[in-house]
């Protein structure tokens, strides 16, 4: 490897829900069903990608195209993929305010044997008032106080998968000599998406991974270098995984004309239900303020994707991973067959050439 290449993660955050996500009547038919989900972790394990992450999701948006109306539960998910794979990682999610830490715990430990260690959990500290309310698991809590739940939450977890017996009398649970076997063979790795300085000092004091996104490629740059500079600041490291929403097409014009033909029946209702939903959680200011620009000027795609010709977008990516200095890249696609053969074949073999090296493009090369 030369001084100046460098080798990251690359994974897929696979359609556990319906559309995937371009919310159009025009984007490509993607079902969320096991079988099809089941399809496309299986290429990306045969492709060379490194992990396969779903999203939890309890309530849809509705609109023309009732997206994400229908939705599989990531954990029961992602412990069947982990039967049907032998090498990928299997990431499911987990709302801290919806399972409690000892019920995970258990299940965690058995996707453990499932995967033979290939588990991890993406833990989400907020959602919005109608998704978990809507089962009375919404807690009206501050900012601060989502992530101390949160800290909580992964606390009591570890501690069942480390030691024998625990007790716990804390804010938001109580265990009394509460036991938890078998333990993991290897802990599962823990990633959050929190993009506030509490949300990163929250990921990297207890988690192994920062999940980052941004509504333009510069927001993201600014967003991945924090996370870097908090760490620092409490010496500690940490790995960043950049989330992007890749539209390839046979040239940079076919590209955007599929990000066209995309947006031209974008569901407006649904976006802007998303966004009224988020509004009524008065004391998320940063999700609110997301979800309402999007749905200012609703697009099925945002603009913070990635988008051209397989040589555009490995130097985009290129790019992006160095001056975000990403440790992983995560990638939405519009097609999760074709799309994802496009990155893995070509985009990744590129990149290699930028100087960004990954497990697909090397998977690529031997083939």
């Amino acid at each position: 490897m030369s001084e100046t290449e460098k080798t990251i993660e690359l994974g897929v955050f696979i359609p556990v829900g319906n559309g995937g996500w371009i919310p159009s009547v025009n984007s490509p038919d993607v079902r969320s069903t096991y079988g099809y989900n089941r399809e496309v972790t299986l290429l990306a394990e045969e492709l060379g990608l490194d992990f396969a992450l779903s999203m939890a999701k309890w309530r849809g948006y509705g609109g023309s195209t009732r997206h994400w109306d229908f939705t599989l539960e990531s954990m029961s998910t992602m412990a069947a993929l982990a039967e049907a794979t032998s090498r990928i990682g299997i990431w499911a999610t987990v709302h801290t305010m919806v399972w409690h830490p000892a019920v995970v715990a258990k299940m965690a430990a058995t996707i453990d044997q499932i995967s033979g260690g290939r588990f991890g959990v993406n833990l989400v500290a907020g959602s919005n008032p109608y998704d978990q309310g809507q089962m009375g698991l919404w807690r009206d809590l501050s900012h601060e106080g989502r992530y101390a739940l949160a800290r909580e939450w992964i606390t009591v977890a570890r501690r069942l998968w480390t030691e024998p017996r625990v007790d716990h009398s804390g804010e938001f649970f109580t265990l009394t000599d509460c036991v938890s076997d078998p333990k993991p063979a290897k802990l599962p790795q823990i990633i959050c998406a929190g993009t506030s300085d509490t949300g990163f000092r929250f990921t990297i004091e207890n988690c192994d991974g920062c999940f980052i996104s941004g509504n333009n490629p510069q927001a993201l740059v600014r967003t991945g270098r924090r996370a870097k500079e908090i760490a620092v600041e409490l010496g500690r490291t940490t790995k960043t995984y950049g989330l992007f929403t890749v539209v390839p097409g046979e040239t940079d014009a076919d590209a955007r004309a599929r990000v066209d033909h995309f947006n031209a029946g974008v569901d407006v209702e649904a976006l802007r239900r998303q966004a009224g939903e988020y509004a009524t959680d008065v004391r998320e200011n940063s999700m609110r303020q997301r979800m309402a620009l999007r749905a200012e000027r609703p697009t099925a795609v945002g603009d913070g994707a990635v988008v051209g010709s397989p040589e555009t977008i490995a130097r985009q990516l290129a790019e992006l991973v160095r001056d975000a200095d990403l440790d992983g890249v995560t990638v939405i696609v519009p097609d999760f067959i074709a799309d994802l053969r496009t990155v893995a074949e070509q985009v990744a073999p590129l990149m290699a050439g930028h100087g960004v090296q990954t497990h697909a493009a090397r998977v690529g090369s031997a083939a």
